[in-house]
């Protein structure tokens, strides 16, 4: 252990003037020394740092597709769009995760089949009641006091977490394929012991950004679950070069020229009332928003794209293309964003 004082006594600077004069301690030893003593760094036995920057930033490419996989998903769920992006990545304790979470909270207990041990996927419940309630046809509103979910509530969101476990597989992909198997729903974090409170763990957050509502999402990897692909994390095997012969882009093109589309002529539009509906009877007219001498609509997929006339051809009713009409298909495009955006 070193001296407390650190300062050299005249004595002591005079013994050292000596033995280099006299050739037993070289400046040398002295540089080496140094050296040596830089080079060395401190390690904690408590809180071991079980994975490297690069291992970390694969982790952190994985992921970052996997925020945009949820941002896909919950958007379309919700009707809305709904911002997801990666967050932060961190090293710490797993009883230290268990504190960081306020109860009731959404936790799912998952695992894979091909890891050992299993992981926790975890939502705010002030994100889950806001995605539950715009499920079930409501505007979307937060609620002002956190509790626990009743059966239904639960039930929607047990089916919505594992949608979102199982968009883990397809970001994993790329490193090492699996499938995740959900085990158990909690609302406490203390139910939860999947490892042992002094075990490291990867904790990945990612940031949800809906309307005016902030929350997050945690994906929790114990160090032991990862450890038997360790050396598998690192970018190199992140971006394959993958190279596509002329024989295999031509049989795509082949594959996507034999899709089916589904193409309709639309004759004109109109809206009833419920009761004139249910009155319709043979014989009735109804009156359209178009008329017989104006081409109307063609649409593929149910999107406008082409105006025609129709008629007859060999005895089949027919519709002739007469115009391509891309002001008509980006109207709908631009419609669709914004109602997506509402």
């Amino acid at each position: 252990m070193p001296p407390e004082n650190e300062t050299l006594s005249q004595e002591e600077i005079d013994a050292l003037l000596q033995a280099m004069e006299a050739g037993s301690l070289a400046v040398s030893n002295v540089n080496e020394e140094e050296d040596i003593m830089a080079n060395i760094r401190e390690y904690n036995f408590r809180r071991p740092m079980k994975f490297s920057k690069e291992q970390l930033r694969t982790l952190q490419l994985i992921h970052e597709n996997y925020a945009r996989d949820v941002s896909t998903y919950l958007s379309s769920r919700a009707r809305s769009y709904v911002n997801v992006t990666f967050a932060s990545v961190d090293q710490i304790t797993f009883s230290e995760f268990q504190q960081s979470l306020t109860s009731p909270t959404f936790i799912s207990v998952f695992s894979t089949d091909i890891l050992p041990g299993s992981a926790v996927f975890q939502m705010g419940l002030d994100i889950g009641y806001v995605l539950v309630d715009k499920l079930l046809g409501g505007p979307g509103i937060p609620l002002e006091t956190l509790r626990t979910p009743t059966e239904l509530e639960l039930a929607i969101l047990r089916k919505e977490g594992l949608s979102l476990i199982k968009a883990l597989s397809k970001a994993w992909a790329t490193i090492v394929p699996f499938d995740t198997i959900l085990e158990k729903t909690e609302f406490n974090p203390q139910f939860v012991q999947i490892a042992a409170p002094n075990e490291m763990t990867v904790l990945i957050t990612l940031s949800i950004n809906f309307r005016d509502i902030q929350g997050f999402i945690n994906v929790c990897w114990p160090s032991s679950l990862l450890e038997p692909i360790n050396e598998k994390l690192t970018t190199r095997l992140w971006s394959p070069d993958i190279k596509t012969s002329p024989k295999q882009m031509e049989k795509l093109k082949n594959s996507v020229l034999m899709a089916k589309a589904d193409v309709k002529a639309v004759l004109g539009k109109t809206t009833l009332q419920l009761g004139e509906f249910l009155n319709i009877d043979i014989g009735d007219v109804i009156r359209l928003d178009s008329f017989n001498d104006e081409p109307i609509d063609v649409t593929i997929q149910d999107t406008p794209v082409f105006k025609g006339t129709p008629g007859t051809h060999k005895g089949h009713y027919a519709i002739k293309i007469e115009k391509e009409d891309p002001e008509l298909l980006e109207k709908v495009l631009v419609e669709r964003y914004l109602e997506s955006l509402q």
